[in-house]
């Protein structure tokens, strides 16, 4: 199978789905905070190509690791009533003030994102963004234009 013919350059491609900032809570004990809770992104995502931004205005500048972003999906029939668990299907590390291409892969239709930030992280601002552009693939054109089907 060849790879999908994209256009990752035209911003009418994009759409933001997902933008929060989060701060540690400080504990009674001073200089001491509750961790981040994890971000999970409360709709099910169709799209498979993702631009993820992690930014922390609080990071020292030695800092690189924004966190763990996965992929999770439930197998079986879902529900409470199915006894098949939900499970990770691709987990990736992020950087710090950077934004990272995502091309997941397609096991399902639908699937969840679970963002876990480091227990040292004092606020993070988690931005997602979804390709919503033409993903034509080169063998599928290559058929259209040998025997001009539409």
């Amino acid at each position: 199978m060849s790879e999908p013919i994209l256009q990752l350059t035209s911003q009418g491609n994009w759409h933001q789905i997902y933008d929060e900032y989060r701060e540690a809570v400080p504990t009674s004990i001073p200089d001491i905070y509750y961790p981040i809770p994890a971000y999970e992104i409360p709709f099910l995502i169709e799209k498979h190509i993702l631009a993820v931004r992690c930014l922390s205005p609080g990071a020292k500048a030695t800092w690189r690791y924004a966190g763990t972003l996965s992929q999770r999906f439930q197998v079986g029939s879902g529900g409470v009533a199915s006894p098949l668990p939900t499970v990770e299907a691709f987990s990736i590390g992020l950087k710090l003030n950077r934004t990272k291409l995502i091309v997941l892969k397609k096991y399902t239709q639908q699937y969840e994102l679970l963002f876990e930030t480091p227990h040292w992280m004092k606020n993070l601002r988690l931005s997602i963004w979804q390709y919503s552009g033409t993903e034509s693939d080169s063998t599928e054109d290559l058929i259209r234009e040998l025997f001009g089907a539409e």
